[in-house]
């Protein structure tokens, strides 16, 4: 709950700051994969959009395969990013409204 008292509304904001920064911290550690080409490439990011893994089904490995590879990575990677927006999105709303900022339009 919010006040009109300056002193208290500045202690608000000390705490709400540094929920903020749990917050990104907690982003931080999510992780999304995505797929592509019927699951036989897989690409896994963090919540800072860093690549954590690339698994590549083995009958994929052949040098004539080496541009749909590249694609299928490319891809997946995509895939995972919007997965991972949505999964970061959820999870900020939630966070949000705990800490009751949940009418902030995220």
């Amino acid at each position: 709950q919010m006040t009109n008292n300056p002193f208290e509304f500045m202690k608000q904001m000390g705490t709400l700051e540094a929920q903020m920064k749990t917050i990104k911290a907690q982003l931080s550690s999510l992780t999304a994969t995505g797929s592509a080409g019927a699951g036989m490439v897989e690409v896994t990011v963090d919540g800072d959009h860093k690549v954590k893994s690339i698994n590549i089904n083995d009958v994929m490995l052949s040098p004539e395969n080496k541009a749909m590879i590249e694609t299928l990575v490319q891809s997946a990677f995509n895939d995972a990013n919007d997965k991972l927006h949505i999964v970061t999105e959820d999870h900020t709303k939630r966070q949000l409204q705990s800490l009751g900022l949940g009418g902030f339009g995220l």
